[in-house]
């Protein structure tokens, strides 16, 4: 039997092969899990985001109910700070909900147009600071917790034979605009005042830039940096919108990641079909693209396949809905029709309601076994 050593060295090399677009002895699996963890282990959701130690427990041994699994998508959950990525109050188990209901973004107007003039006037670090204490509920004592004992948290992962697939993050600026202004407005504050909204985006892409590096000082054997930009869908904006406000900011976000040696993870959601040719920009083995399912994962071959590593794309759906069977056979024909490059994952988070033996089968279908 392998120890947990050998199995981390193998798991790594297995999946930063796949990224370069490397063959290797089989397609690579990293389900992107939370709220399921728990479920599948027993816990509470109120206990799962309310007790960092708790949870990283249920990341650990939930990873390890599901088969082989080549990195972990987490090591604790980071529902109770969300809200500091989506400028927005967060409701949550067992503090505004019932304990077993699914987290919450409770998205309202908390930033006024003025809010821009202060970000331009005072930068973005010191506006998040008054922003966070202020206006929304963000959990303080967890987030303590979090940077206190997330190295730890990092280390029973690694410790169990799991490398962390994501070592870094960063978000866009679309999501905190977007969040705090709700969408709807956003979507008027780039018509009404385009120059002020940009600069206030190039400001926020700056900042996290910066902190971005910083805390990959910190990382251990980082495979990737996810890229958050749950509002940048190009389906939402007109192409001239897009390019201006979305795809500017991300190309600058993703070649700041590229400069620092690790793989840029897009983590995209909903449909970016029309999008797919800006991608080509980067340099070949350098990204990942991970899709949710809504864009056609055939058509991210076609346009992408020889130049990045895809991810996805075992819907939420099959994995709730399906049979194993299902669900194995899918993934299955991923894996042949995707070929090198490929990494067998959920489309976005596996769902709190799956069924735990549908997503074995998925992990089974890697290893064929």
């Amino acid at each position: 039997m392998k120890t947990a050593q050998e199995l981390y060295n193998e798991r790594m090399e297995r999946v930063k092969k796949t990224i370069k677009l490397e063959k290797t002895d089989r397609t690579p699996v990293v389900p992107f899990g939370d709220s399921f963890f728990a479920v599948a282990t027993d816990l509470k959701l109120s206990d799962f985001v309310l007790n960092l130690e708790m949870s990283n427990k249920a990341f650990i041994n939930g990873t390890k109910l599901i088969g082989d699994v080549d990195a972990a998508s987490g090591v604790c959950s980071a529902a109770a700070i969300m809200g500091t990525i989506f400028f927005s109050n967060i409701k949550l188990p067992g503090r505004e909900l019932p304990d077993n209901m699914l987290w919450q973004i409770d998205e309202c107007q908390s930033m006024t147009i003025d809010d821009y003039d202060t970000i331009i006037d005072k930068g973005f670090e010191e506006f998040q600071k008054d922003y966070y204490s202020k206006r929304i509920n963000v959990d303080f004592k967890i987030l303590k917790e979090l940077i206190d004992n997330g190295t730890q948290f990092d280390k029973n992962m690694r410790n169990e034979g799991y490398p962390i697939y994501m070592g870094g993050k960063i978000s866009h600026p679309v999501d905190y605009l977007s969040g705090g202004r709700t969408m709807a407005k956003f979507i008027l504050d780039i018509r009404r005042m385009p120059e002020k909204v940009d600069a206030v985006m190039e400001i926020i892409t700056d900042y996290n830039i910066k902190v971005m590096k910083e805390e990959l000082k910190y990382s251990v054997d980082p495979l990737s940096v996810f890229i958050a930009m749950g509002r940048a869908c190009p389906d939402f904006y007109n192409p001239k919108l897009w390019e201006r406000f979305i795809w500017k900011h991300l190309k600058k976000i993703t070649e700041a990641v590229i400069e620092t040696g690790i793989t840029a993870n897009f983590h995209i959601d909903a449909n970016w079909e029309r999008a797919l040719d800006y991608f080509k920009d980067f340099p070949k083995g350098t990204c990942v693209f991970e899709t949710d399912g809504m864009t056609d994962i055939y058509k991210i071959k076609e346009k992408l396949g020889a130049r990045m590593c895809i991810k996805g794309d075992v819907q939420a759906a099959k994995l709730t809905l399906g049979t194993p069977d299902e669900v194995y056979n899918y993934s299955t024909q991923l894996i042949k029709d995707m070929g090198i490059g490929f990494i067998l994952s959920s489309g976005c988070s596996i769902p709190p309601n799956a069924k735990v033996e549908n997503v074995k089968a998925m992990v089974a279908a890697a290893s064929g076994k």
